[in-house]
């Protein structure tokens, strides 16, 4: 019975030590930052499509996490201003970028998806 106990006390102390580290570690951990946004004269519309969307739908848009662009806008957003909306407040698995991005940077990386993808 006393190797028992031991037994509960040392896993009782694991559990303990990692939920210390974990709670630790929410702490120490910064987030990640997103990339700063071009100063205006440079392609907004490409900066942010390279810095925020690229990660998800490729560099030319053909996609891997997220879909590629040219079937989503074809099939689902005819209405640039459908796509807009999508991109500020997010869908499904895409967050929402209106709070980083201003109306104008959401409507630039519409343009640039739109035109030079």
């Amino acid at each position: 019975m006393i190797a028992l106990n031991s037994v509960v006390r040392a896993v009782q102390y694991a559990a303990l030590f990692v939920t210390a580290a974990f709670v630790l570690l929410l702490f120490v951990n910064e987030p990640a930052q997103p990339a700063p946004i071009p100063a205006a004269g440079a392609d907004v519309g490409e900066a942010i499509y390279s810095t925020r969307c690229a990660s998800c739908h490729a560099s030319d848009g053909s996609g891997g996490f997220g879909p590629a662009l040219a079937d989503v806008l074809d099939e689902r957003f005819p209405d640039p201003a459908d796509q807009a909306a999508v991109i500020a407040g997010g869908r499904g698995s895409m967050p929402s970028f209106d709070a980083s991005l201003t109306p104008e940077e959401i409507d630039a990386v519409v343009v640039y998806t739109r035109t030079d993808l």
